[in-house]
Formats: C-alpha cells, sequence, structure tokens
C-alpha cells in the first residue's frame, strides 16, 4: 500500500499498463483469452477517473508478439490495430498517455538496482523472477510516481508482476 493511501489521502489514480494487458486490448492471437473481461475493466477504471500511461517496454515487448503472429493475415491485422493504437497515443486519441522521459544514466542506474523491487537486475535473473522488461515498467513507474502526487500502479494480468504492481 502505498505512503499516500496509508495516510488516508485521496489521490488520483494512474495505472501502468502492462504488456500482459495491452495484448488482450490489442486481440493478439493466442494472447487473448481474457479480452472480454480486460475491456470490460478497463471500462470499469476509466469511469472511476483511472488514467493509464503506457511505458516504454510495453509497446517494445507487444510490438515483438505481434510480429511473432504466425499466420500472415492475422499478423498483418494485428499489427494494423498496433500501428493505429501507437498512432492513437502520439495524437492523444487512445485511452492512455505516453510517460515521455529519456533513459538516462539515473533510470538505467533504477533498472540494475530493480526499482523498488529490493532485488537487483542480476538477482531477479538468477531467481527467474521478473524479465528487464518488467524491471523497466517498474522503475518507470517508480520514477513518475516521484514526480506526480498520484497513487501510481501497474496493471497486469502475470502474478510475478503483481507482486510489484503497487509503488512502495
Amino acid at each position: 500500500m502505498s505512503k499516500q493511501r496509508q495516510a488516508g489521502l485521496r489521490l488520483p489514480v494512474v495505472d501502468f499498463l502492462d504488456t500482459s494487458v495491452l495484448v488482450e486490448i490489442l486481440d493478439v492471437p493466442y494472447m487473448n483469452d481474457h479480452r472480454d473481461d480486460v475491456l470490460a475493466e478497463m471500462d470499469r477504471r476509466i469511469r472511476a477517473g483511472v488514467r493509464f500511461v503506457l511505458p516504454t517496454a510495453t509497446v517494445i515487448e507487444t510490438g515483438n508478439h505481434v510480429f511473432q503472429v504466425k499466420q500472415g493475415q492475422a499478423r498483418r491485422q494485428c499489427a494494423e490495430r498496433f500501428m493505429n493504437a501507437l498512432r492513437q497515443t502520439a495524437e492523444g486519441k487512445a485511452p492512455w498517455r505516453l510517460h515521455e522521459r529519456t533513459w538516462d544514466a539515473k533510470f538505467v542506474a533504477s533498472l540494475c538496482d530493480g526499482g523498488s523491487t529490493g532485488m537487483t537486475l542480476t538477482q531477479h535473473a538468477e531467481g527467474q523472477v521478473l524479465g528487464t522488461g518488467d524491471l523497466s515498467i517498474v522503475a518507470e513507474r517508480d520514477l513518475y510516481a516521484s514526480k506526480v502526487q498520484a497513487e501510481v500502479r501497474i496493471w497486469t494480468l502475470e502474478a510475478s508482476m503483481n507482486t510489484w504492481s503497487e509503488a512502495p
């Protein structure tokens, strides 16, 4: 639970979208078993005033999943949905925003330190806990949370990532 929530403050809520959620929204074949539930949950969160952020790693990982779709026509259709979502993001028309930041030395150091997970990148690799993409989402969420007055979480469907979905 965040320090702000413990103090009883009602702050805006921001959810960073994990790849496991975006592939459902984009209807990526074989990664879309919970699509209806995810779309309903997104609608519920929007109505509750939750804002969404699309992290860099989610874009890269989702693109990799799209490009690995085996059947050519399905891959093309999925790539069109992905590209349209990115264009809408760039135009400010998507239900999420970018966290516009750069990969600077401080961010890379935070990634190596494992963000707020309490484990370094090496420790995550040794225990096969979180991969670099997931760690970068945690580190990016932490960076964003340090700049805003909001409860900043990660919306994920992955049990391993869910452990670190709420900001410390």
